[in-house]
């Protein structure tokens, strides 16, 4: 098991707020800053580009410190170890910097920015010397192994949509999403097909006419419709809450900003912080690449397509309407299986590896895209939050059941296999107890980025 917390008791409900993202953690700051770049931006490739990030971080740390073993794969080598007495601290902030000013260059006043600020508290010295270099050093040799992934041309990927029944068909003037996501090379999994989910009956049309497809059909259709008279007030809300669309963080950002707060609640040092950001993301990113590749595999109509063709089927049991709406527009994607329900369940197993999971929190939401938080959800366990996130696709009219679930085994098995690896592997830290007490440590509902 990774970081071995042997006590955590939490007295207090953890709060998403300005402060939190701008605590003083040099590797949160990174991450918070890293996510305010990333608005335009598409769950999968956050997630790619954060692992990227802290990696980078973590391996520069690691290879001066020694704590944990340095991250490697594939045809990246891990770093060898750090000049002696390098500033181990230098050494991440030069690493990130040079990651974000690489992938991100419009922002690059803001990065530039916090590593003045960070780099003016460490006094000048050939260890920060060293360590700025070694920095540099290991934050663009991973850049150049993740060059040639296949994240820059998943956008260009041909795609035409089958266009028959059960298939996808495009609901708004958006083209594809990153329709070759799913070749983007992986992080720590082997591969994608040994996780890939097949549909109930083994194909799109054996699914169509089983009774689990009407079961899912008819849920969809009576609790996601956009003036749906059985959903409840609070599954309203979850779908919205959820829904992470244009201008925000995304999905996978708002793990991210969950990861944040606990790491500073719990009081987790900078390299544990370094450790679980970079499992946590590597996490997200492979079980996203799967998704993807499962989606396009499969190209799953979206329910709303679905719904206004449930007479032409063959399925007795589905009936069409044809002013159905969803609550939520739908992804500009198939639908099988559930991105967020995905990228959930793998971010909820990490964090619950690490810190247990009946962790009790409160998370923001921006809705609308403009910077601020709209809604806020209280949450008694990582698990309870991703059980929502994933029904947020059902509420908001977006998903199948049969999606979800199947979403759900990826997340979980493809971040058991990470937490597996000899990146996620640790050694006991001796004495190692956290005790979290207090009222709330973060106060406020709304933040503006």
């Amino acid at each position: 098991m990774p970081l071995h917390i042997t006590s955590l008791l939490v007295s207090a409900a953890l709060l998403l707020t300005a402060a939190t993202a701008a605590r003083a953690d040099l590797v949160s700051d990174w991450n918070a800053l890293a996510l305010s770049s990333m608005t335009t931006t598409e769950d999968p490739v956050v997630a790619h580009d954060l692992a990227i990030l802290q990696l980078s971080m973590y391996n520069a740390d690691q290879s001066i410190e020694g704590t944990y073993n340095t991250y490697s794969f594939g045809g990246y080598a891990a770093p060898g170890a750090g000049p002696a007495g390098a500033d181990s601290q230098a050494a991440m902030i030069a690493a990130a910097n040079t990651v974000m000013q690489s992938l991100y260059s419009g922002s690059s006043s803001d990065f530039t920015s916090l590593y003045n600020s960070q780099l003016s508290g460490i006094a000048d010295s050939q260890a920060k010397t060293d360590g700025i270099a070694w920095g540099i050093s290991i934050a663009n040799s991973l850049l150049s192994a993740r060059s040639s992934d296949g994240a820059a041309d998943a956008s260009l990927t041909p795609y035409t949509p089958v266009g028959t029944v059960g298939y996808w068909q495009q609901t708004s003037a958006a083209g594809a999403l990153l329709p070759g996501w799913g070749s983007v090379g992986t992080f720590a999994i082997p591969g994608t097909g040994s996780y890939m989910p097949t549909l109930p009956g083994g194909s799109v049309p054996a699914y169509v006419q089983s009774s689990q497809y009407a079961a899912d059909y008819n849920q969809v259709k009576d609790l996601g419709s956009a003036f749906s008279v059985t959903r409840t007030s609070d599954q309203t809300s979850q779908a919205y809450f959820w829904a992470a669309g244009d201008g925000t963080v995304k999905m996978t950002g708002m793990w991210n900003q969950i990861a944040q707060t606990v790491a500073t609640i719990a009081g987790l040092s900078t390299a544990d912080t370094a450790h679980l950001l970079a499992t946590l993301n590597v996490a997200m990113a492979d079980a996203s690449t799967v998704a993807m590749a499962s989606i396009y595999d499969t190209q799953f109509w979206r329910p709303e397509t679905a719904i206004a063709n449930g007479d032409i089927d063959g399925n007795a049991s589905t009936t069409v309407d044809s002013f159905w709406t969803p609550l939520i527009n739908s992804p500009s994607l198939p639908e099988y299986v559930s991105l967020g329900a995905t990228i959930s369940e793998a971010a909820a197993t990490v964090l619950a590896s690490y810190l247990g999971d009946n962790v009790a929190f409160s998370l923001g939401s921006d809705i609308n895209g403009d910077g601020e938080f709209d809604l806020t959800r209280n949450f008694t366990s990582f698990s309870q939050a991703a059980d929502e996130a994933g029904m947020a696709g059902v509420y908001g009219g977006t998903q199948f059941m049969t999606s979800v679930t199947d979403g759900q085994t990826i997340g979980a098995n493809v971040a058991n296999y990470v937490l597996g690896t000899d990146f996620a592997l640790v050694p006991e830290p001796a004495g190692a107890v956290l005790v979290l007490c207090g009222g709330l440590f973060l106060l406020g509902a709304r933040r503006r980025r």
